[in-house]
Parts: structure tokens; sequence; C-alpha cells
């Protein structure tokens, strides 16, 4: 039996075919930041964001990293536009993806998985919530976005997530202008890129205002696969505002995908093949070939065709801020998610026709023991919630925030077995062509209906001690309660959990540039939906993941040096894995505690004649505090690294940028990391470098306002490297049998360039 501690390939792309919350846009929940950016609240309102260069002077009391809209507009043509861009954050391990920002990648933050970090996009929850896997390259396009910050190794008391053990992505989306203007953008680049971005401002009447936006990207992978690239978004934020502060936001996305996938290799595989080498280009169509009244065998293998993607996703809200006087303030932000009409082919798999007593091949008999299929997940779902909070101000020293979430997600999770034409390719993308047995019923791998139902009440005081002393404490406690009805099988089966989770934040200003802090967060990241299912056997309930999150930091501020420290400890309990049974299916457990341990340094500064820099390094301890144990078996990982988790984490760079003229040189060195819980297969550090280069055209006059020229340029001396952990295993040797099984990989991108055009009228 072979274990694993994370979905295989298989797995993942049948998370990835979830892709469940991904908002356009929705006013940005209160409390994200410790002070309330948008408070009209007397003697609380925020200090106003302030900048060295592009880097935003951070004043929360925990570590907290902030790409900016300029930034972004910078660095986002280097890469995908959430996991690409955040690469040069402190602490952040980025793989996968590639410039296209249609192909997924992954982040690991402080020795977190993103499975382990929750992400929100303007206080919306966007992981998915069957497999609490984000989808961060699908939020939106992020020329829709203010910002993209991270938080560290804690999230907000009032965040709206499921999975924030070990840390928090919130990503702050523009608001609509008050000038109506287009801004149109157009960009080419390596592996046929081509995407064009459009956005209209209506201007603001009479307290509306709104834009809209599309966007077209078509391209082809970087590897031999071959196959489609494309994306479609449609985006918009109306909005309406009224006295004293007040108002409401109607906020719509529609995200549509097609696209085949990248190959994550096995290191065997890397080494034996090409780097460019992608999925066979096999094809194993279900009919023909056959010969009636001969047991027929076609053995499947990989195949480009069948391993693509394709969804649907639209997302509504509806969201509101109100000043109900000088000292309270109300927000409610419902939201409503649905996806359909999609579909992922994830492998080609055999059929056997005796068992589903019918002529799958066309050959005039139904005694073929395989026939070729392509596995392929139908997903259908819809989320609906809501995140509200309630901010009192008692007096000049208490201000109290009174919250509650609320979240209801209906899935349905097919695996159908879909005919395959004779060029390879699935005969449908919505799950309309499966191959049916003597009833004409589908063949199912997996027929599931799964319910998760969350409430989340809290209460936070902000404590000004004093003018230069801050104490934040809170107190949340959550509920969630996950459903599984299995068709096939007729399994039904439930579990909840609830807990209590305290915060405390104390932040003390020593002077105008030296501030230090410190807090403390219990997070609880609770069980996949699909957990439910592996307790078929008769197992106890898994439990859910804790973590205890200490931090102690300062920060040093002028007008042209940012500088930060920080010391974290992150106590690890009940960590959840998965292994897989036999093919198809999961099951799940706690393989026991671990420990993060680390420091972080960071600095941000301006230099004469418009240069400016940045470098971090951040320095990890992250280990297993158990043996790992799995269907009576014990494997020996106490004290080995977490895999995926490099020991060291650096990036520089140098800019310059005098308003007319921009360039930056960046550079980030990714340490070893290992594989396998077991520590048994290391894969070596890398260094990559990137170069943007644009020039603006300012006040052209006329009808046109600016125009940008933009050149970026990726992976400058084309390195060839294994960029992180795809699919990890426990034990990479073949020694440990009850445990073996290969690891794979994420390749990074080769080399690739990037033009753009953009111009606002």
């Amino acid at each position: 039996m072979k274990y694993r501690t994370e979905f295989n390939r298989t797995h993942l792309a049948i998370a990835l075919s979830s892709a469940l919350a991904l908002p356009a846009g929705t006013l940005q929940a209160a409390g994200q930041d410790t002070a309330l950016d948008t408070v009209v609240i007397q003697g609380k309102n925020a200090a106003e964001d302030t900048y060295v260069g592009d880097s935003k002077k951070e004043v929360v009391p925990e570590s907290r990293g902030t790409l900016s809209k300029a930034q972004l507009e910078k660095f986002v043509g280097l890469d995908s536009a959430v996991t690409g861009a955040l690469k040069y954050l402190p602490g952040v391990h980025s793989s996968g993806g590639d410039a296209s920002g249609i192909t997924e990648g992954s982040l690991n933050i402080r020795g977190f998985s993103q499975d382990q970090i929750g992400f929100t996009r303007d206080g919306v929850p966007i992981n998915d919530p069957q497999f609490l896997t984000p989808h961060a390259d699908f939020f939106g396009d992020p020329e829709n976005y203010e910002s993209v910050s991270v938080l560290y190794g804690s999230s907000s008391i009032n965040a709206p997530t499921l999975t924030a053990s070990g840390g928090s992505v919130q990503i702050k989306s523009l608001a609509p202008t008050r000038d109506s203007g287009l801004l149109v953008k157009q960009n080419v680049g390596s592996n046929n890129l081509l995407r064009t971005f459009a956005r209209v401002n209506t201007g603001e009447y009479e307290g509306f205002s709104a834009w809209l936006s599309a966007s077209r990207t078509t391209g082809e992978l970087w590897d031999d696969s071959d196959g489609e690239l494309s994306s479609n978004r449609y985006e918009g934020n109306l909005q309406y505002e009224w006295g004293n502060g007040n108002r409401i936001n109607a906020i719509f996305s529609s995200f549509l995908m097609r696209t085949n996938s990248y190959k994550n290799p096995t290191l065997a595989e890397y080494r034996a093949n090409d780097y460019d080498s992608g999925h066979a280009r096999d094809i194993f169509p279900t009919r023909g070939g056959g010969t009636n009244g001969v047991a027929d065998i076609t053995i499947p293998g990989d195949s480009a065709a069948a391993s693509r993607a394709d969804f649907k996703i639209q997302t509504y809200g509806l969201n509101g801020l109100f000043n109900l006087s000088d000292n309270v303030q109300l927000r409610i932000d419902p939201y409503f998610v649905r996806v359909t009409d999609g579909t992922a082919a994830v492998a080609v798999v055999p059929v056997n026709e005796n068992a589903v007593n019918n002529d799958l091949n066309g050959d005039g008999d139904s005694i073929d023991p395989l026939v070729t299929g392509a596995l392929a997940v139908y997903p259908s779902q819809y989320r609906i919630g809501s995140s509200n909070s309630l901010d009192v101000v008692l007096n000049d020293a208490h201000t109290l925030q009174l919250g509650l979430w609320t979240d209801y997600t209906h899935g349905r999770h097919q695996m159908r077995v879909i005919e395959i034409k004779g060029n390879g390719k699935p005969a449908s993308i919505d799950g309309s062509t499966p191959l049916r047995d003597g009833n004409g019923n589908p063949v199912h791998f997996t027929d599931q209906r799964n319910e998760i139902t969350t409430q989340k009440l809290w209460l936070q005081d902000t404590w000004d001690i004093r003018q230069d002393l801050i104490l934040t404490a809170g107190l949340a406690w959550q509920h969630t309660e996950n459903k599984g009805d299995d068709r096939l099988s007729g399994f039904r089966g439930s579990a909840d959990y609830n807990r209590f989770l305290p915060s405390l934040s104390l932040s003390w200003q020593r002077d105008e540039r030296n501030q230090f802090y410190y807090n403390t967060t219990s997070n609880m990241r609770v069980p996949a939906v699909a957990s439910v299912y592996g307790r078929i056997d008769g197992s106890a309930k898994q439990k859910p993941e804790i973590t205890w999150n200490q931090e102690i930091g300062w920060r040093y501020s002028s007008d042209d040096l940012l500088l930060s420290a920080a010391l974290f400890h992150d106590k690890f309990k009940d960590r959840q894995a998965a292994y897989e049974q036999v093919s198809g299916v999961t099951s799940y457990f706690n393989a026991g505690d671990a420990t993060i341990t680390g420091l972080e340094l960071a600095v941000n500064g301006q230099l004469p004649a418009d240069f400016n820099y940045f470098a971090s390094w951040t320095w990890l301890r992250a280990t297993q505090d158990d043996d790992y144990s799995a269907g009576g078996v014990t494997l020996d990982t106490s004290g080995k690294r977490l895999y995926d988790t490099p020991r060291n984490l650096l990036s520089a760079g140098v800019g310059y940028d005098n308003r007319t003229f921009y360039a930056n040189f960046l550079g980030r060195h990714t340490g070893s990391f290992y594989g396998d819980l077991a520590n048994k297969e290391k894969i070596g550090g890398y260094t990559v470098f990137d170069l943007n280069l644009g020039y603006r055209l300012n006040n052209l006059g006329g009808y046109l306002k600016n125009a940008t020229l933009t050149l970026n340029l990726n992976n400058v001396f084309d390195k060839q490297y294994l960029s992180g952990v795809n699919s990890g295993s426990v034990s990479a040797d073949p020694v440990d049998a009850d445990f073996y099984d290969a690891p794979q990989y994420y390749k990074g991108a080769p080399r690739a360039l990037v033009a753009g055009i953009s111009i606002d009228i």
C-alpha cells in the first residue's frame, strides 16, 4: 500500500476542477488591518498609506508584506498575477505557473503550504471549500487589484476562511474612480502569448460610479505537451455612495478557462528527459481498433490531449458599509458563487466492458477487459455566505468589533469516465458524453454530494493604553459541519468541528521611526469534506489542524528607508495528511505535530538619483515532531524537515524610476528542499533573475491621457530547475515499501519575454 501526504496529480487536478470561490471583488472586510482604513468613526481613522519608493510602510502589529499597485504593474508581466508576483516578498517560496497568468502555480509561505493559507479578495473567501486548496492565479485580472498582501503566521480574527492555520493572503480591488476613462492594454510574448485587457470607468454621477472590464488571453504551453491555453474574464464593480461615507457595491465576475496542463515530473523523469518534455502525445481513442468476439486490451498511458481543464465560474456580491453614527459602523458583505459548465480530464483510465455490461468501443461485443476513457471531474457547486461586523467606539481608549460570518457550500463531486475521440481528446467538456453501462447509466468513479456549513462569531477590543501603546485582544468561536453523501456506495457521513480561537497583539511605537510588536494567535484549519468518506472503514473522526503562532518584531522607517526584523515560532498540532488507497479513492488522517521557527530580515530603500533597492532573507527551521504512522505502520520522520520547505529564502532587487522611465533587476535564491517527509529525496537550490523595463508617455493631450510601454524578461539566464513540490510523498526511497511513492515536482518556466502597451483615454 502506498501512502501520500497530499493529493497526487489526479487529485490536485480534481481539486483544481472544483475551482470554487473566485470573486470579482468586494469591499474589504473590517479589521483586515488592525487600523480600519475606511472607518469614518471619529478618533479611529487610520493614517494614510505611506511609501518608500513603491514599497508600502506597514504598521499592523504583525509581519506583513504588501505588493502595491505600482509594484504589481511592474512585476505581473514577469509571471502569474499572484503566485508569481508574490515571490519577491519575504518568506514566500513560489513554484509553477508561467507568464500567461492562466496556468496554476503554488505557494509555500514560511513553511506552510498554500492549502494552509487563507486567501481572500476584499474579504470574500476564495479557497476551495471542498478541498481547501486556493487557485491563486484565477482570482481576476491584476489590473483590477489595488494591492496584494501576505499576513504571515496568522490571520485576522475576522478573516472569513476555513484554511488559515499558517497565515493569509489578502487581495484588495480597485474602487471605481470619480473621473470617467478607458484603459486598454495589449501584451504579446513568448510561446505565442497574446493578451488584451480593457476597463472602462463611468465616472461619478450623483453618487453612482462603476468600472467594467474584459480580457482575453491565449497562448501555448512552454513544454512540448501542445494544446490549448486560453481564458476570458469579465468583471465589474458598481458603487453608490451617499452622505457620511456610506456606500453599497454590486460586484460580479465571470471566468472561463480552457487549457491543457503541464506535466509535473518525478525526479527520475526529470533527469531522463529533455527540459521541455511534457505529456506524451499518444492518443487512446475509446472507439475503433477492437475485434468482435475478441477480448481486446488497450493499455492506457500518459496523454497530453486528455490532460486539460475547462471551467466557468460566476461570482456575485452585494456589499455595504454604513456609518450609523460618528461612533458606530456596520459592514454587511454577502456573496454568491456558482461553478458550472466545466470539467477537468485528468487521466486516461481502463474500463472493463464485462463490469458495465456494454459495448464501449463499438466492436460488437461487450467482453473487452480494457477499454479507454478519460477520467474527468464534472463540478457543479454554489456557495452563499456573508461576513458582517459592527464597530463601536466606546470612548477614546476602546473600540469594540462584533462580527458574524456564515457560509454554506453545496457541491456535487462527480468523477465520470468520458468517451475519448479519435484525436485523443475527451468528447465533451461538460460531462455530457460519458461512457454508459448496459442500463444507460453513466460510468462513475465517484458521485458525491457535499455540504459545508460554517458559523463564526467574534468579539475584539482595541485598547489605546496610551498614544504609543495599543493592545488588541479578541476571541472568536467557529463551528463547521461537513456532510457527505456518496450516491454510488450509499454511504452518508458527517463531522462537525468547533473551537474558541483567541488572539492578542501589542504594538509599541517607541518614537516616530521605531515600532515594536508582539502577537499570538490560535488558528484552526478544518478537514476537507472528503475526510468524511475516508471514515468508511470506521476510523475515528479526523481532528482539525490547530496552530499557535507567536511573533515578535521591530520596524524602522524614515523617508527613504524601511527596515524590519521578526522572530517567529509556530506550533502545529494534528497536521492533516492524505493517502491514496486505490486509484480515485483518498483517505485522510492526522499525521502528528510540527514546529516552525524562523528569523526574517527585510530592507527597502530609496537612493539618490531616483534609484531604489530591496532585499530580504528568511531562515526557517521546519521540522516534524512525530514519526509518521498510517495503516498500522510507522516510519521514522521525527526531527526531519517538512517537504517543500527551503531553509533559506533570499530575494533582492535594484531599481530606477524617474516617473518617465523605470527599470528593475531582481534576483531570488531558493535553498534546497525535500520532496518527501522521510527526507530521502533532496532537490538542490536555485537562483533566478528577472528584469522589467517601462517607459511612460504622460499628458499626451487630446483624447489620450497617458501611455506606457513595458518589457518584462523572466528567468534572464534561462535557468533550468525544479522549482517546488507538486505532490509530495511520505518516503521517496523504495526500501520503505509501505510508504514509497515518487514525489512529483514543478519545473521552473524557461526564459520568457513579454512586451506590452497600455493606453489611458
